[in-house]
Parts: C-alpha cells; sequence; structure tokens
C-alpha cells in the first residue's frame, strides 16, 4: 500500500508524547510510525517474541546433549556433636567432629532421543521464527485497518459538521423568507429540527471517531489520550492493476501463515522420529571422583588413646625381645646385637608422646578442603527396551495423529488463501468502481441540492424539496466517504491476502 504523508514528529518524539508532558501536545502520526509503534509495544506481538529465546535455547541445550556429557560437582560439610552411639547392644562415646565430602561426576547417555533432538528442536525453532513472521504481518495489517477506520469516522465527522452547516444555512434562510412574508413558521421549526438532528449526528459521529481512536491506541500497546494523535496519512485513490493468477501462486509459496503452518507441520513430522526413536537402545558412560575430610573439634581423646596404644605396644615389643634374648641365650650362650638392647623399644613418655599429639593434630587439621580421595570410578552400561507396556507406540501412534492433524490444516490454509486472493482481488475491482459511481452520484446531489435551494429561495420550491435534497446530498457523501475507506480497506484485506505490501499501480 502506497500513500503520501505529511511531515510528522520522529518516533522518538512520539514516545515522548505517550509519556507527555504536555497534555495539549498533538503528536502528528503516519500509518508507518504506528505500525513500529505496535511493533515496539503491542502486548501480543511482544508475547509472540518470548518464544524465540527458548526456542534457540532448546536447539543448543539438544546439541550440548549430543556431543558434550553431563557434568556435576557436590560439595557439603557437616556438624556432628559429642555423645553417646548405640550400636547393637555397645555403646562407644564419640566426640565432636567437622566432616566435608566433594563428588565430581562425569555422564554421558546415547540413545534415540539425543540423536533425533536436535533436528526436532531446530524444526520447532524455525516454526516460532515463522510464526513470528506471521504475528508480524497479522499486526500490520490490524494496524492499517484500525487506522484506515478512524480515518474514515473522522471524515464522516467532518462530513456530519458540513452537514450542520448546511442546516444553520437553511434554517437562516428559512426565519428570512418568514420575515419577509414568503415562508411559514412551519418552515421554520422543520429547518429548527433538522438543524438539531445534524448537532445530534455530529455529537454521535464525534464520539464514534473518537472511540475508533481508543481502539487505534490499544493496539499500539501505549497509554495516551486520543486528542493527543492526529493521524496524518493521506492516501489515494487510483485504478488498480490486479494480478490474480500471479498473487495466488505467490500467497501459496509464500504466506507467512501457511509458511508458519508448514512448520509446525515439519517440527510435528520429526516429533515422530523422536516417539520413535524410544525403541532403541542405550549406551551410557559415567566417571566419577569423591573424596572426604574428618575433623574432631578436640583431638585430646584421639591424642590419650593413640598414647595409650602405642605406650602399651612399646611395652609389649619390649617383652617380646626380652624373650627372644632370654631364648637365645639358653640355647646359643649368646645373644644378637637386635635383641641386646630391649630397652630402646621402651616407650619415651615426654618425647613420644609429643609427636604423637603433633602428628595426630596435623593429621586431624583436614576440614574443610584437605579431602582424602576415593579412588575413580568408570562404568559403562548398555540396555534394550524390551516391552514397556503400549506407551511406547500411544505416543508414535499420537506424533503420528499430529502430524496428520497439521497435513489437514496446511491444506486448509491452502484452499482458504486462495479462495482469500480471489475475494479480495473481486473486492478490490468493485470498491474501485463504487467510488466511480459514488463520485458521480455526490457530484449529482449536490447539483440537485443547489438546485433545490435556488427555488425556495425564489419561491418555486417547498422547504420539503429542499429538505429532501438536503437528506439524499447527506447520504451521498456518506456513501462516498464509504466507498473512499472500502476502497482501503480492501486493498489492506487485499495485502493480508497475498502476504505482503502491495503497489498496485505498477502491478506489484
Amino acid at each position: 500500500m502506497k500513500w503520501t504523508a505529511v511531515p510528522s514528529a520522529l518516533l522518538a518524539c512520539l514516545l515522548v508524547g505517550v509519556t507527555g508532558l504536555d497534555a495539549q501536545q498533538i503528536t502528528q502520526m503516519t500509518l508507518e510510525e504506528a505500525i513500529e509503534l505496535a511493533r515496539q509495544n503491542n502486548p501480543l506481538f511482544q508475547q509472540t517474541l518470548t518464544d524465540l529465546a527458548p526456542a534457540q535455547w532448546n536447539v543448543r541445550a539438544a546439541n550440548a546433549n549430543l556431543f558434550l556429557p553431563d557434568a556435576s560437582l557436590f560439595f557439603g560439610a557437616s556438624w556432628q556433636d559429642a555423645g553417646q552411639e548405640q550400636f547393637g547392644g555397645f555403646t562407644s562415646a564419640q566426640p565432636e567432629v567437622l566432616i566435608s565430602n566433594y563428588s565430581f561426576s562425569l555422564s554421558y547417555a546415547l540413545n534415540g532421543n539425543t540423536l533425533f533432538a536436535p533436528g526436532q528442536r531446530r524444526a520447532e525453532r524455525t516454526a516460532v521464527e515463522r510464526r513470528i513472521d506471521d504475528a508480524e504481518l497479522q499486526l500490520r495489517n490490524s494496524v492499517t485497518s484500525f487506522y484506515i477506520e478512524v480515518l474514515r469516522l473522522e471524515a464522516r465527522a467532518d462530513q456530519a459538521e458540513r452537514e450542520l452547516r448546511r442546516s444553520e444555512e437553511h434554517l437562516r434562510l428559512a426565519e428570512a423568507r418568514e420575515e419577509v412574508g414568503a415562508g411559514t413558521r412551519l418552515e421554520t421549526m422543520q429547518a429548527d429540527v433538522a438543524r438539531g438532528q445534524a448537532e445530534v449526528a455530529l455529537l454521535q459521529a464525534r464520539n464514534t471517531a473518537r472511540v475508533a481512536k481508543l481502539r487505534l491506541i490499544q493496539a499500539l500497546g501505549v497509554q495516551m489520550p486520543a486528542e493527543q494523535i492526529e493521524l496524518v496519512s493521506e492516501f489515494e485513490i487510483f485504478e488498480p492493476i490486479l494480478e490474480m493468477e500471479s498473487w495466488v501462486a505467490e500467497a501459496m509459496a509464500a504466506h507467512p501463515t501457511l509458511i508458519a503452518a508448514r512448520a509446525d507441520r515439519e517440527a510435528a513430522n520429526s516429533s515422530i522420529k523422536v516417539a520413535k526413536a524410544s525403541y532403541f537402545p542405550t549406551l551410557s558412560l559415567r566417571a566419577g571422583w569423591s573424596g572426604f575430610t574428618r575433623e574432631e573439634r578436640n583431638p585430646a581423646f584421639a591424642i590419650e588413646n593413640a598414647v595409650s596404644s602405642a605406650r602399651l605396644q612399646a611395652e609389649g615389643t619390649v617383652a617380646l625381645c626380652n624373650t627372644f634374648a632370654e631364648l637365645y641365650d639358653a640355647s646359643t650362650g649368646s645373644i644378637p646385637p637386635e635383641f641386646s638392647s630391649c630397652s630402646s623399644f621402651a616407650f619415651d613418655e615426654p618425647q613420644d608422646s609429643i609427636d604423637i599429639d603433633n602428628r595426630i593434630r596435623r593429621r586431624n587439621d583436614v576440614f574443610p578442603f584437605d579431602f582424602s580421595n576415593s579412588p575413580v570410578s568408570v562404568s559403562a552400561s548398555f540396555s534394550l527396551p524390551i516391552f514397556s507396556g503400549f506407551d511406547r507406540q500411544v505416543q508414535v501412534e499420537s506424533a503420528i495423529a499430529r502430524r496428520n492433524d497439521m497435513d489437514y490444516q496446511v491444506r486448509g490454509l491452502e484452499l482458504q488463501i486462495r479462495a482469500d486472493v480471489t475475494e479480495a482481488v473481486h473486492n478490490m475491482e468493485t470498491a474501485y468502481q463504487t467510488v466511480l459511481l459514488q463520485e458521480e452520484n455526490t457530484a449529482t446531489a449536490r447539483e440537485e441540492m443547489r438546485l433545490a435551494q435556488e427555488r425556495y429561495q425564489l419561491g418555486a420550491g417547498t422547504f420539503l424539496e429542499l429538505l429532501d435534497s438536503q437528506t439524499l446530498t447527506a447520504q451521498a457523501e456518506v456513501d462516498q466517504i464509504d466507498a473512499v475507506f472500502s476502497f482501503y480497506q480492501s486493498l489492506t484485506q487485499l495485502e493480508a491476502a497475498v502476504g505482503r505490501p502491495l503497489d498496485l499501480r505498477r502491478g506489484e
């Protein structure tokens, strides 16, 4: 659709006008500015745009599941108070301890779902992108239709204002004729009633235009008073060059709504492969690392036990050494050097106690990151599903049914688009011819009203004839306005049916 527009404020100025500091500021808005503003603010369109980011991340996630293993890292810490623990029929004292542990694992699973999921996610992302294109087309057509409707109703309000001025002029003429005795009081009253009806019609026309502008503002997704917006795009009537067959072929190949439906169909078709993949085997690989720490808050109990154990062990070693020394002395009469100084194995009370204390405290100081690592573990498994009821086949059949539903939907859209383009072309032809006829009718009605007014001024006609001609002229003007804007709406409907803006002057 082509039009000429008077100069208007930039879109940034328009947005400033939305929040507006001056309640009397008038913002001029062209059709393209209205469409761009709707693209940025219309809630339904923005809601469609939000679907794209999850679809893109679904593609990345599917590719990651196919080519990268899952990795997880765990770290935990705990505290246990001192107390008595029961082990069967035994009771033991437990010290206050701090415990920490970690684990790191890598896992990878390869099955039919991971193989076919990337293709399905890419198809779903494409479907979302095509739905966004379709939503943008619908938004453009909707805003254009609202814009044209506001212009039509404002034009009808202007016509109602002209009609009021005519009624006032006719009232003055009737009053003048009554004053000179050429007219009657009845004619003056009839003129006054006609003027009052014209005032009511103007009031209603202005309100209807104001309400339509509010609906346009709603479609734009902004908040601002209707009085602050002035629509300035001007449309021209021209003889359209219509190419039905080429437009039908173009719409069947590239209409955004049809392309979006076909993309949904491809996404549904890819889901069949994923559903059938549930029959495939699964290969699983896993590797894991782990470690832990255990630190007693007060190691005195452990040190005391270690010293006692070391003392007892040293006493046993000395006793055993003395026993061997006595045996060698009794049997051979000599004692080997290693058994000649058994006192060297005796427990050195101060020094050995200090060494044990230092060693235990050093080994105990491990919380939270001085881990004792466990051996690395690696595992692999292979599983083949044999029978799990008929759940898998139910999923396959459901996916096939969805794909078939999309086939029928695409077929229905193809038939609808073909019919819509054909209907829109015929409506466009009719709308253009209607405009030409209504222009002639309006010109004839105005001439008739001029003649009726002259006859009434000369006393050759009655006031009823003048009122009838005025009514016919008003209806002809309204019909002409409706015909002109029906031409614009027909062009909008044709563009919606073809799926892109058209320049019918060149047949493009």
